[in-house]
């Protein structure tokens, strides 16, 4: 099971940018837009085993809320990062010593967020294996396809998108090369597709070849690249 961040934030812009960012690193956030969602939000997906708290808004009650999560929550279950624009001593302290996992200091741009996210999640000792990334299923009419060529074969090889994550991408092969061409492992120079208009061509290697169904894992990708898969997914997911 992937991780489940619940994202409480006053703002609906910081919310979903939270959450692009999330997803980007691997995990689904559940947006909440007060204290009271929040919780109903925690009680209804058990699941849930991350939050991100907003400690500046006046719909969120952030120090409030934070009592009551350690109320409503088993010991280990839920860790919790909070973020404000305010970091004055006093207040860090005292959040730090209420258990919470780590402290955002606001205003941030997307890549910046996602690095300093990426970093409190180190120190939160959030283990990789439990960030599986989040696939979904693209819409039919949007006809979504992969090119790439192999380094010892000329000419393209094309397939037809099935689903796709900040991760990697499976891909029902239109045009298949001849048997042991295609094997896991396999390094791919470039693999070429089209997503919300934007152009993509990321590194990969082959995981998995079964008749005409390939999956490849996405070696390299650029912040943008992520936050714009990131974006795609999330407006999957929240349909």
């Amino acid at each position: 099971m992937p991780m489940v961040c619940l994202v409480v934030e006053g703002t609906p812009a910081v919310r979903e940018s939270l959450c692009y960012v999330l997803l980007s690193l691997g995990i689904k956030g559940v947006p909440a837009a007060n204290r009271q969602e929040a919780l109903d939000t925690l009680k209804s997906q058990p699941e849930i085993n991350l939050a991100i708290v907003d400690l500046d808004s006046k719909e969120v009650q952030g120090e409030a809320l934070l009592s009551d999560l350690r109320e409503a929550c088993q010991p280990g279950r839920l860790q919790v990062i909070v973020q404000s624009v305010l970091s004055n001593r006093d207040l860090v302290v005292r959040v730090m010593e209420s258990g919470v996992a780590g402290y955002l200091v606001k205003p941030y741009q997307d890549k910046e967020l996602y690095e300093k996210l990426k970093k409190v999640l180190e120190r939160c000792q959030v283990p990789n294996e439990r960030r599986r990334h989040i696939r979904v299923r693209p819409d039919p009419d949007e006809l979504l396809r992969l090119h790439f060529k192999l380094p010892s074969k000329p000419g393209m090889i094309s397939g037809k998108i099935i689903d796709i994550s900040v991760g990697g991408v499976a891909i029902e092969l239109l045009n298949p090369p001849e048997p042991g061409l295609l094997k896991p492992g396999l390094q791919i120079p470039a693999l070429q597709f089209t997503l919300d208009r934007r152009q993509f061509a990321p590194p990969g290697k082959i995981v998995l070849f079964r008749e005409r169904l390939l999956a490849l894992h996405f070696d390299y990708l650029t912040i943008a690249e992520k936050t714009s898969l990131a974006r795609y997914v999330f407006k999957r997911i929240a349909v």
